[in-house]
């Protein structure tokens, strides 16, 4: 009996060591060098710059996040790791879409900007340079447009107009309960002249002309001294078949991405007819979403967005301009959408993809999540030559890992990438967190 339970137990032993080293294992492939920047945190994919570098006094990363009760955040980590954080606006709205962004002013102050779902727009201004512990009051702005809601924030500064800060954002009107599908949704932009302490009436330039179904969708970057690059669509593709289009603003006019002038940005709006596409959903026959653009050394953009042939197909892409022509490449099937079915088992956003995004520093690195084994993953591609070579940085996950974001300005040959690990369900159910790694090509 002795010689029964000692062997017994030694097996009982073993085993726990084996599930023991099994966890740490699976653990390890999980996290690595991963750190946890917020325990409770997401955020949507069409409000930039979410995350960025700024070295004065200090040198810290800056970031954005809603949680799960719907409060506005704003954190910080420098190199030691040590982090701090600060709520902007206690239960704003529970919504992805409020992700606050970030515009680090000339004295080193931080302005931040963030919206509701279809609602009011804020800015915040940081009391002290590089420090999230103290904030100026919250101001609350309809840039002339009242009654109607906007969404998302996109800042940018241009060096060359005397630091003009131009936002850009989606609006529209209110809805009429006897024409529900008469909403003008428009993309306007503002700007001012004094650091944000005084802006001018918004303007429109994107507009759906009265058409619900026609919701021009956004990005933007720049290179902050005098041209801003704008990517969108002319749909959602859960309601119709949306191409992608390009042009840029420099000197006071739109520009096709080919150099042609297209017209002046002075509140008219722009012709779609006149621009170029870089995707044709009618010749494609494939509805698109956009994801990213950034630009090269050469200053000419570079465009992640993606393809659906079915709900469960999300087809990464990856397109640049040579300077004459769009080039446009598959990267990866990433599986279906990462958003989980309601009560009666319909799923409302089934185009939600795990999200793929480029590294601003040098964009032949991107960054992008996909359904491996039932868990969304996240994995770094480098273009080499004519073929993408791809490494883990997640692996053996329980928990899906969601919509990365490489750090905006980073300047390190190791870009810095941030991303939502946990439960999405919709953009008003989610417990997700944020995680950062510093990854090597």
């Amino acid at each position: 009996m002795k010689l029964y339970f000692k062997q017994n137990l030694q097996n009982m032993i073993l085993l726990v060591s084996i599930l023991t080293c099994f966890s740490i294992s699976a653990y390890s492939q999980t996290k690595g060098a991963n750190q946890v920047l917020v325990d409770d945190g997401a955020w949507c994919w069409f409000a930039d710059p979410r995350a960025v570098y700024h070295k004065g006094a200090e040198e810290k990363i800056y970031y954005g996040y809603i949680t799960s009760k719907g409060d506005v955040g704003v954190g910080s980590t420098d190199k030691n790791k040590n982090s701090e954080s600060f709520i902007l606006h206690e239960e704003l709205q529970v919504d992805d879409h409020n992700v606050p962004s970030f515009l680090f002013l000339p004295d080193g102050k931080i302005l931040t900007f963030y919206t509701e779902h279809n609602g009011r727009f804020f800015t915040r201004k940081s009391t002290n340079p590089e420090d999230i512990s103290a904030w100026e009051e919250e101001q609350t702005h309809s840039f002339g447009l009242e009654g109607f809601y906007i969404t998302y924030s996109h800042p940018v500064m241009l060096s060359e107009e005397n630091n003009r800060i131009y936002v850009f954002f989606r609006a529209r009107n209110k809805r009429d309960p006897k024409n529900p599908k008469m909403v003008d949704w428009r993309q306007y932009y503002t700007y001012s002249d004094d650091l944000g302490e005084t802006w001018v009436p918004a303007r429109s330039y994107l507009s759906s002309y009265g058409d619900h179904d026609k919701i021009p969708y956004l990005k933007v970057v720049s290179d902050h001294k005098s041209r801003i690059h704008f990517l969108f669509t002319d749909s959602h593709p859960k309601i119709g078949f949306a191409s992608v289009y390009h042009m840029y603003y420099e000197n006071g006019a739109f520009h096709r991405t080919d150099g042609e002038f297209v017209q002046e940005m002075d509140g008219q709006l722009v012709d779609f007819g006149k621009l170029s596409k870089l995707y044709d959903a009618k010749e494609g026959k494939l509805k698109a979403w956009i994801w990213d653009v950034a630009l090269n050394k050469k200053g000419n953009p570079v465009v992640a967005y993606a393809h659906y042939p079915s709900v469960n197909d999300h087809i990464y892409r990856y397109a640049y301009w040579d300077g004459k022509k769009w080039n446009d490449k598959e990267v990866v099937n990433s599986g279906g959408y990462i958003t989980s079915p309601e009560k009666n088992g319909a799923v409302l956003e089934e185009h939600y993809s795990g999200g793929i995004v480029l590294d601003h520093h040098n964009p032949d690195n991107i960054f992008l999540s996909r359904a491996v084994e039932g868990i969304f993953e996240i994995e770094k591609w480098n273009l080499k030559g004519n073929r993408w070579i791809s490494q883990k940085i997640t692996s053996g996950s329980t928990e899906n890992n969601v919509r990365p974001y490489v750090v905006d300005h980073y300047p390190g040959k190791k870009p810095m990438v941030i991303w939502m690990q946990g439960r999405y369900e919709h953009f008003i159910r989610y417990n997700t967190r944020l995680l950062i790694n510093e990854v090597a090509f």
